[in-house]
């Protein structure tokens, strides 16, 4: 949950009228405009000041479009410390990626805390830093952006020292979880004083490390123990608080902006901030491992586009089965996709199970045929309403209701009741103009109590409304086909909201 801070807290370090007195403009360097990108570490993939930022700008009209693209362990020098578990990424390997997918009209760029890689200062060291962040005013320029640098929030030893997991100077060695003592003094300060001397060079610079020495200072002159980083690194909340502050003084909007806001508005706008920032990391690339991977872009703009009105959650992890249950021998997850494939006989259709069991509700699945001279054209589907049994050939993940098809033959087929019931009539496979053969079909499917609506890439496939009392609820399956011949798909997104609206918001006007 989020804390308060209190309003006398707030106002020792951010009295009101930081902003431009009424009837005058303030003298602001960069606007809030267009698409705003944000580059860091940990500090920012957390997104808690970013979301403040955002939810103010939604409260002033402001349509300027936010995209979080911090990264954690990430430096802009390319160092590591010896026990980090692997080398920490660098933004210089992304950097690129990132301006030209994301083409933004200002950037702010927040580095440091891993660039002096935790140990006492080092001239060596603090050329690189100088180097990393001088490439970046480089880069950012040469894309036509604005560039608005921010030091790094201190390191707080305090709450290391009481742990006893500080080192002193001349120690064996140095890692993120064992700190040099003087590190935020003798590197942090350095670093962030030079930050803010490159005003010259960039459209904006923003001390963010006063006004957090400030208030951990005020405090513990009541509070001996209060902090706003438990592990000294990564501030809370209330942390991220002080630095929305600061950027809202710095663009003229004022800091007591982050005091007007509403509670619900404000966490609308930090879950949708989580959903999309998972999914730009992984659009845009990064070398970082143990990374969730995101959703897919379009999809992430959907369902964060769901969250207030629908409460949108990911069946697939991105990362292994868990939650579903299907034949190892056909179901893996290769590159954040679920893959089903068999290369031998398949005596029976055989599903990936959903563990959990759904009756009204919205899917957005992305699904891709592999299409060549060795594979199968047969249809795949996802499995709704209807139930599980062991099928032909002892396969225990079989399938008896309507299965919602796609590629090479779209519609619905009541397996093992009424064939083909959608539509109605139909010889032969369905072809819809919709389809993209060989690539990812966006589906969406719209179950509210016996009517079935499906959309394909945008297109309305079918409107089906079944008879009273032929579905229930089940759990929902993805389906191979039982087939002679080889067969391959992939599944991404796998977004469900249960009791939508009764809208179809993939269909094009």
């Amino acid at each position: 949950m989020r804390i308060v801070l209190s309003p006398l807290f707030l106002l020792l370090f951010f009295p009101m009228g930081c902003s431009a007195p009424p009837g005058e403009e303030a003298n602001i360097p960069v606007a809030m405009e267009g698409t705003v990108l944000f580059l860091g570490d940990s500090i920012t993939h957390a997104g808690h000041y970013v979301a403040d930022l955002d939810a103010v700008l939604q409260t002033r009209a402001n349509d300027a479009e936010l995209i979080n693209l911090g990264l954690p362990s990430e430096t802009c020098t390319g160092l590591s410390e010896p026990d980090h578990p692997f080398p920490r990424p660098n933004v210089h390997d992304r950097i690129d990626n990132a301006l030209r997918i994301v083409k933004p009209d200002l950037v702010f760029a927040c580095y440091g805390m891993n660039d002096g890689i935790y140990h006492p200062f080092s001239e060596e060291r603090f050329q690189a830093y100088q180097a990393g962040i001088g490439a970046i005013i480089e880069k950012v320029h040469a894309s036509g952006a604005k560039l608005v640098l921010m030091t790094p929030p201190p390191f707080d030893p305090e709450p290391l020292r009481a742990k006893g997991k500080l080192k002193a100077a001349g120690a064996e060695k140095y890692a993120w979880f064992e700190i040099y003592e003087n590190y935020d003094t003798e590197v942090m300060a350095p670093y962030s004083e030079w930050i803010l001397r490159q005003d010259d060079r960039v459209e904006g610079v923003i001390d963010l490390r006063t006004p957090v020495l400030k208030a951990v200072s005020e405090k513990r002159k009541t509070e001996p123990g209060f902090t706003l980083s438990n592990d000294g690194v990564h501030i809370n909340a209330d942390g991220h608080t002080l630095v929305s502050r600061a950027i809202l003084d710095y663009l003229g909007i004022g800091a007591a902006a982050i005091d007007e806001l509403d509670p619900a508005v404000h966490d609308l706008t930090e879950k949708r901030q989580k959903i999309l920032h998972d999914a730009w990391l992984s659009h845009v690339g990064h070398t970082r491992p143990q990374t969730k991977p995101g959703l897919p872009l379009e999809t992430a703009r959907i369902a964060a586009s769901l969250i207030g009105s629908e409460k949108p959650v990911s069946l697939f992890n991105g990362v292994d089965l868990k939650n579903w249950e299907g034949d190892e021998s056909i179901w893996a997850v290769e590159d954040g996709v679920i893959v089903g494939r068999n290369e031998e006989a398949v005596p029976s259709s055989t599903y990936l199970f959903t563990k959990s069991s759904h009756r009204n509700f919205r899917l957005i699945v992305d699904v891709k045929q592999t299409v060549s001279e060795k594979h199968s054209t047969m249809h795949s589907a996802v499995a709704v309403l209807g139930e599980r049994f062991t099928d032909k050939g002892d396969n225990p993940f079989g399938f008896k209701g309507p299965l919602l098809m796609f590629c090479h033959d779209w519609g619905i087929w009541d397996a093992y009741r009424r064939n083909r019931i959608e539509p109605a009539g139909q010889k032969g496979g369905l072809k819809i103009a919709a389809e993209k053969k060989g690539d990812w079909n966006r589906c969406e499917i719209l179950v509210l109590e016996n009517r079935i609506r499906f959309v394909a890439n945008g297109e309305l496939v079918f409107d089906f409304t079944d008879e009273p009392g032929m579905l229930q609820k089940s759990p929902l399956g993805l389906q191979i086909h039982s087939n002679q011949k080889p067969q391959e798909y992939r599944f991404r997104g796998l977004v469900l909201c249960e009791n939508p609206q009764d809208k179809l918001v993939t269909l094009k006007e």
